[in-house]
């Protein structure tokens, strides 16, 4: 952006005419044929000081940027998702990717302030701010229209014809979690659980609970016979194992119409949570606070699908991966949305909730 404001041709050359046609006449005025008139030295005119050149309102920004996900369920690298690019693209940076083995490697680079733009569960945003991350929000998911929030649930899902049917029939089961830092992989889990009397912890003798790593690993593990339930967020388990083949269908047994392809079904949903808080997008509050108001800005303006593929960065709304999982793009939001989190972990008393 220029803030240098340039005077039009045409309006200095009239301002030199005036100041001519004003000279003109002072000199008739005083002008004269008293040849007696007292003789002045003129005095030359002291030259205006130059005006400041205008401040470059990016100088003090970083010509690079590290950009970190949570681990990538769809197995996609983070490089190939299309929200680092604008952002790099529109502030005319470079991105530095870092792809986490972990939930936590997202919480602790943000933390050491190694990374400068996270994108992860509220959970994690959760843990990252209460450890001390100085960090905020600047976009939250929008899932298919920029309408509304892109709030999102926790399924429990178990094999076709098990005999598990609530959450309390989990006792003595092999359970798939997806990860300690997961928002509806794990916190929302444990709630469920843990309203039941039963121990959700690694350590716990109520269950046999496995982390799997991802939302896809925990559902495939069910579908395998590696776990006898698993809890994983919905289009997970509705939309995108369905359509990449990992599961040939999915009967939804809670009733809400959800079932895909049920002749060919191997899971059942048997649990849905309470709708969860939309994912954020975090930046890190030591970077100038000018380019936190651009990125926030470029976050919740163009990073969505329609900007996207109006743009070149993509072909279709269809297929355009701005980060994992499928969603419109970005609305604005602030920190206080994640309270009901915190408030959860309050509930629970969940040692999860610290970093």
């Amino acid at each position: 952006m220029n803030n240098t404001i340039t005077p039009s041709p045409r309006r200095g050359r009239r301002a030199l005419l005036a100041i001519l046609a004003s000279t003109t006449l002072i000199a008739a005025a005083c002008g004269g044929d008293d040849d007696d008139a007292a003789d002045t030295t003129a005095v030359p005119a002291t030259a205006a000081p130059a005006p400041a050149p205008a401040e470059d309102p990016r100088a003090d920004w970083p010509s690079t940027l590290t950009f970190a996900a949570v681990p990538a369920e769809n197995a996609q690298d983070i490089g190939s998702y299309v929200t680092p690019q604008i952002i790099a693209d529109e502030l005319g940076v470079e991105m530095e990717f870092v792809q986490a083995a972990d939930y936590a490697g997202v919480i602790e680079g943000m933390i050491a302030e190694r990374v400068d733009l996270g994108s992860f569960g509220g959970f994690s945003y959760v843990i990252a701010t209460g450890a001390g991350a100085d960090i905020d929000v600047v976009g939250l998911w929008s899932s298919e229209t920029p309408d509304g929030y892109g709030d999102y649930r926790s399924y429990l899902i178990v094999p076709v014809g098990s005999d598990i049917a609530t959450p309390a029939d989990l006792a003595g089961k092999r359970v798939c979690f997806v990860d300690p830092g997961s928002t509806s992989g794990f916190l929302f889990p444990s709630a469920a659980l843990l309203a039941e009397g039963l121990d959700p912890t690694e350590n716990s003798t109520d269950i046999e609970a496995i982390f799997a790593g991802g939302h896809d690993a925990s559902a495939i593990a069910v579908n395998n016979g590696d776990c006898d339930a698993g809890f994983a967020y919905d289009t997970m388990v509705t939309e995108q194992l369905i359509e990449s083949g990992d599961i040939p269908g999915v009967i939804d047994g809670t009733g809400e119409g959800e079932t895909v392809n049920e002749a060919e079904a191997t899971l059942e949903i048997i649990w849905k949570s309470t709708p969860i808080a939309a994912p954020p997008l975090a930046a890190g509050n030591w970077l100038p606070e000018s380019m936190i108001d651009e990125i926030r800005e470029i976050v919740t303006t163009k990073v969505n699908v329609d900007w996207a593929v109006d743009n070149g960065y993509c072909d279709s709304v269809d297929d355009c991966p701005l980060s994992d999982g499928p969603f419109w793009g970005y609305l604005a939001g602030e920190d206080s949305y994640f309270d009901g989190i915190r408030e959860l972990c309050e509930l629970t008393g969940s040692s999860k909730c610290e970093a």
